[in-house]
């Protein structure tokens, strides 16, 4: 199966571009299903039907959904949130289950758990290519680092939470009037994090997953695509292409829009510059809205043409190791940062990288995991990190 993730920065037309994929996809024979995790659903109404939790047939060889977060996180909780309800229940007067529902409800998390429906997806195996329209730039960015941060924590902490609750846990529950968890808890919050760590070596692998950003020719949409492809490459994520939507028509910039024609020609040679061997679609402005299979169709052909869509376009190598003059480096590729903007460090084991307010571990090659960061340095877009 192929994974193919649509984002960008809201309003960008991502779900038109989404949608058009899939009718294409399907026109060609393939099995596509369609879904959105964007909590501001508006797949359905692209293809001007409406959408819920379960895949409907949109045509032949295509279906759609809108994933459910409330429905998604709470399968996910498991017995851990009724443990948690418990908590909160036995320091209140009442039981008031909506209350407490309310109280349990993280944003982040429901998104995120909404992102295992891919993971279902992918695992029951049953269509060939896999969209996904995904919430803007920012959030998209949160729920795909997400699982490795989850990960790290409870590889740390769930042991010794664990051991401490098993020897100290019935004085604890005694004293406090705190119920200690059951092993069902432990299973259950073990095995939430086994499938979000499946999910996340699903959407890291080049060979299965694929992000396609959508961006405009404004300058300001056009920076954030830039931002969003550092972010990317700085979590090992494979950006094969790039949709430059809304582009306006020479016979559109006369008059008012005359000034425009410049402006606009210079974003576009900024964007064909920003992403090098990644390949680049683009889309005119339309004078009517994209709804509907009938102008989905239209616009697929228009802005992909004859491509083969599942076709994987660029499989960048973000992330490398080799040997230098005695030094273990680290090579990373961070295109559109300075230099002023990278921190690097070392922690348990791990180098710590930030840029501007993001952070990203990397795990330091088993066979010199003894080494030390020595220094880095950061030329032409390529981050080297030196070990000794």
């Amino acid at each position: 199966m192929r994974i193919i993730i649509y984002t960008g920065k809201g309003g960008v037309g991502k779900t038109s571009m989404a949608a058009a994929a899939a009718c294409k996809l399907a026109s060609k024979g393939r099995k596509v299903l369609i879904m959105s995790t964007d909590q501001a659903h508006s797949l359905g109404d692209s293809f001007d039907v409406k959408l819920n939790d379960e895949p409907r047939q949109i045509c032949d060889n295509l279906q759609a959904l809108e994933i459910d977060t409330t429905l998604e996180t709470k399968k996910a909780w498991g017995s851990l949130q009724e443990y948690i309800k418990t908590i909160i229940n036995k320091n209140k007067h009442s039981d008031d289950s909506i209350e407490v529902d309310e109280a349990l409800a993280v944003p982040t998390l429901d998104e995120l758990f909404a992102m295992l429906k891919i993971l279902d997806a992918y695992t029951d195996d049953a269509c060939d290519d896999l969209i996904i329209d995904c919430a803007p730039t920012g959030e998209t960015l949160a729920l795909l680092r997400f699982p490795e941060r989850l990960g790290q924590m409870v590889k740390r902490l769930l042991p010794v939470v664990r051991a401490f609750t098993f020897t100290a846990g019935i004085a604890v529950s005694l004293k406090t009037n705190v119920p200690k968890p059951s092993d069902k808890v432990f299973r259950d919050f073990g095995k939430l994090n086994d499938r979000l760590m499946k999910l996340q070596k699903i959407l890291s692998d080049p060979e299965i997953t694929s992000i396609r950003i959508v961006t405009t020719t404004e300058r300001i949409v056009l920076e954030e695509a830039r931002r969003n492809y550092t972010w990317m490459h700085m979590y090992d994520f494979n950006v094969d292409a790039v949709i430059i939507n809304r582009i306006y028509p020479e016979d559109a910039m006369s008059g008012y829009f005359s000034s425009w024609t410049k402006t606009q020609a210079d974003n576009m040679k900024l964007a064909q510059e920003s992403f090098p061997g990644v390949k680049i679609f683009k889309m005119y402005l339309k004078d009517h809205e994209l709804r509907g299979l009938d102008s989905l169709r239209a616009a697929a052909d228009e802005v992909y043409g004859d491509e083969n869509l599942e076709d994987i376009f660029v499989k960048e190598n973000i992330f490398s190791v080799a040997e230098e003059d005695g030094h273990t480096v680290m090579n990373i590729e961070l295109p559109f940062t300075k230099k002023e903007e990278i921190s690097v460090g070392q922690m348990e084991g791990d180098i710590l990288l930030t840029i501007r307010n993001e952070r990203r571990r990397f795990q330091i090659p088993e066979n010199v995991k003894e080494r030390n960061l020595d220094h880095f340095e950061y030329k032409n877009g390529l981050l080297k990190v030196y070990l000794l």
